[in-house]
């Protein structure tokens, strides 16, 4: 696949593209080869993991999955790659250990990942390479409800309208920070790309999936407050991050 159109330098040989979102949230291309630099921007836990790999292509996406996602927090944040401590809850979901006001969220596709960072808010993202799914129908009678069931048979792009569905689910799940122990089919979600408001456990969550009509199909959630009232917007643009009000708060924590 070749490089995205609009890409800009993300760091260390990394390219990727600033997509529209109320947060942070860049695609970006798994590079060729790694900058040799890249694997020490890692923890020894992450290259660890990433020399399990038996795939020589998997080691480097997740390396450069990694090392992208602290690049963007050494750029957003002003938090040194070396200083950022992550760990997972026990949905697998990672964060920053000192910083819980920051929130990310990483999703790899094929020959790409996507990237989230966001202040304040909870956030999910997915992307789903598209493809043909011969079992499209049997994984809807699993994962889908009844109303998203019968809109799926009525629609002309089966495969599509399906994945388009489940990078939305995806999202919101990983906003919420449960992974699938939120069964897919206790939430209705839209088979069309845009802009859709879901609640799922008495949670609300906006979310938005982008069919870039380059054989990917992106999707962003973010956890709603309770008494929001314009809580999703049907516009949505890419907008500049207001997060270097925090450095003070990250020099106080690096200060320790």
């Amino acid at each position: 696949m070749s490089t995205m159109k609009d890409s800009v330098p993300i760091g260390l040989g990394l390219m990727g593209r600033r997509l529209p979102a109320p947060f942070g949230l860049w695609l970006i291309d798994v590079p060729e080869a790694l900058d040799p630099r890249l694997p020490a921007c890692l923890s020894d836990e992450e290259n660890a993991r990433a020399n399990r790999f038996r795939d020589e292509f998997l080691a480097r996406r997740y390396r450069a999955a990694h090392g992208a996602l602290r690049l963007l927090a050494d750029s957003l944040f002003a938090i040194p790659t070396g200083q950022q401590h992550y760990a997972a809850n026990a949905h697998g979901k990672p964060g920053l250990r000192d910083f819980p006001r920051m929130h990310c969220s990483l999703s790899y596709g094929g020959r790409r990942f996507l990237v989230g960072w966001s202040l304040d808010r909870a956030i999910g993202v997915d992307l789903e390479p598209m493809r043909t799914l011969p079992d499209a129908r049997d994984l809807a009678e699993l994962h889908f409800t009844p109303a998203e069931r019968t809109r799926l048979s009525q629609v002309k792009d089966l495969h599509r309208a399906f994945l388009t569905a489940w990078v939305r689910k995806e999202a919101c799940v990983k906003a919420l920070g449960s992974g699938l122990t939120i069964a897919p089919a206790s939430f209705e979600c839209d088979l069309d790309p845009g802009s859709v408001l879901v609640e799922i456990e008495g949670s609300s969550i906006e979310s938005h999936v982008y069919d870039l009509k380059d054989d990917d199909l992106v999707a962003w959630a973010r956890c709603t407050p309770p008494n929001r009232s314009d809580r999703i917007h049907r516009h949505v643009a890419a907008c500049p991050l207001s997060i270097r009000a925090s450095t003070a708060e990250v020099a106080a924590v690096l200060r320790g």
